[in-house]
């Protein structure tokens, strides 16, 4: 098994650690703040929710669920992790395969394997 150099091996750890890195940056996004962050007026909280099981749905029938007219609507679904994270993970596929490969072909596929993952990153962060 050729051994790869001390250069990619070192190349490849910061790579790993910027990914490692970068999932929790994501929480710090503003746009993710919900509307129960925000500040409620006493007078505004409903009464909370019944804990546990409750006579009315301890019945085994089948019954048509109502929606609530003071229920938040559902989040639109996502549809996808988006473009930085897609290149992040061919990026990161391609460092591995690159490494297995070995060779002068193996480090220009790892090499631009990091490339592509770093461009990822960038734009995952923007």
């Amino acid at each position: 098994m050729i051994k790869p150099s001390r250069t990619l091996r070192q190349l490849t750890v910061v790579f790993g650690a910027a990914l490692l890195l970068a999932a929790p940056l994501r929480a710090q996004d503003a746009s993710l703040a919900t509307a129960s962050s925000r500040p409620v007026p006493a007078a505004v909280e409903a009464a909370p929710a019944p804990a546990g099981p409750t006579l009315a749905t301890a019945s085994v029938a089948v019954r048509q669920m109502t929606a609530d007219a003071n229920a938040a609507p559902a989040p639109a679904a996502a549809g996808g992790q988006g473009r930085g994270t897609a290149l992040m993970i061919v990026g990161g596929a391609a460092v591995l395969v690159g490494l297995v490969i070995g060779n002068g072909a193996g480090n220009a596929i790892a090499v631009g394997g990091a490339v592509i993952g770093l461009y990822g990153l960038y734009q995952y962060l923007q």
